[in-house]
């Protein structure tokens, strides 16, 4: 790694406002695709400043800039190796309580949907009454699915996560990057599928404060076209491991699904119950705790009923590249 450009980089983004973790994972991304690059775009310009202009894009997500080239290349910076399982969405932007929002990308598997959307203050007094947008739970949202009663059994009932969290803002431009999720299972068609934002909130003034809220309940409509999970059944190592009755594996992460809603299982659900990938070229991907979801089919008694934990990866990966599976201290091979 040429340490000059990777410091040109780390400057470039110390200028922006986003979570460590977001801005980490924009350098490693930046770093990936200039030693991949490189060679192509000599002779258009410098493959570094053009990264680095896109990064800075990435703060600067107004309507004026919405369709430029440089966002298109940061917003692939956020998604990194997830990029080529995104549905990239072709809606209008919607202004709700002014705010305008656009979303721009869509993931999804059978129990995990995740949708990347800008969000620019048209007022400029929204975002500035909040202590810091990147703190976890200042931003509510999520993804709004058909139902399980909809589509499987009109008596079956579920539950289901929600979750937004903004991986960088810009202050001058009012401008922020936001990840709305929710966990739940997925139906089979997705018609109707949307975004809704919820509300933020904020403590700048020491007390908890709702500063903007979709009092309407606006939602924003997304196409979705989830990526296929492979399932492993009770008899596999990993399901018998850890008595699931099924376990899915998509490149967006490990789902869990147990029998009876109502048991506790510390194997998985305790702070413990770390779950990571061992690679067949000896690496690990991390695989941090999504959330849970559960299912309960008619008639509604235990024995019909789930319980849903679920691992989102922090980077993609195909099921023909894994060697094993590691849930708290347990390791489980892959056959």
């Amino acid at each position: 790694m040429n340490r000059q450009t990777e410091r040109e980089y780390r400057d470039a983004l110390d200028g922006l406002r986003f979570s460590d973790e977001a801005k980490e994972r924009m350098m490693n991304n930046l770093m990936e695709q200039k030693g991949k690059n490189s060679a192509k775009r000599r002779g258009i310009r410098s493959l570094r400043a053009g990264l680095i202009a896109a990064a800075l894009c990435l703060a600067l997500m107004g309507t004026a800039v919405a369709a430029s080239p440089g966002l298109r290349e940061a917003l692939a910076a956020a998604l990194g190796g997830f990029a080529p399982y995104a549905q990239e969405q072709e809606g209008e932007p919607c202004v709700i309580n002014g705010i305008e929002f656009r979303v721009k990308s869509v993931l999804a598997d059978s129990f995990t949907i995740r949708a990347y959307v800008e969000a620019k203050d048209l007022e400029g007094g929204i975002f500035s009454g909040i202590d810091d947008l990147t703190i976890p739970t200042r931003i509510q949202g999520g993804v709004e699915l058909p139902l399980i009663t909809e589509w499987l059994d009109p008596n079956a009932a579920e539950s289901w996560s929600h979750g937004a969290e903004c991986l960088g803002f810009d202050e001058e431009s009012g401008t922020a990057l936001l990840v709305i999720s929710t966990w739940k299972m997925m139906p089979e068609d997705f018609t109707g599928a949307a975004v809704e934002m919820f509300e933020m909130n904020s403590y700048l003034t020491g007390d908890y404060e709702v500063v903007w809220r979709n009092e309407e309940g606006v939602t924003i409509p997304v196409d979705v076209k989830p990526v296929e999970s492979i399932v492993l059944d009770a008899g596999s190592p990993l399901a018998s491991g850890l008595d699931a009755a099924e376990v899915r594996l998509s490149p967006l992460g490990l789902t869990f699904i147990f029998e009876d809603y109502d048991i506790w299982r510390p194997a998985v659900e305790s702070n413990s119950g770390s779950v990571s990938v061992k690679l067949k070229d000896g690496s690990i991907v991390e695989a941090p705790q999504g959330n849970a979801c559960g299912i309960f089919l008619p008639p509604l008694e235990a024995g019909n009923s789930y319980r849903v934990r679920v691992w989102n990866f922090l980077e993609p990966v195909k099921a023909e590249q894994i060697e094993g599976i590691y849930v708290g201290g347990d390791y489980f091979p892959m056959k």
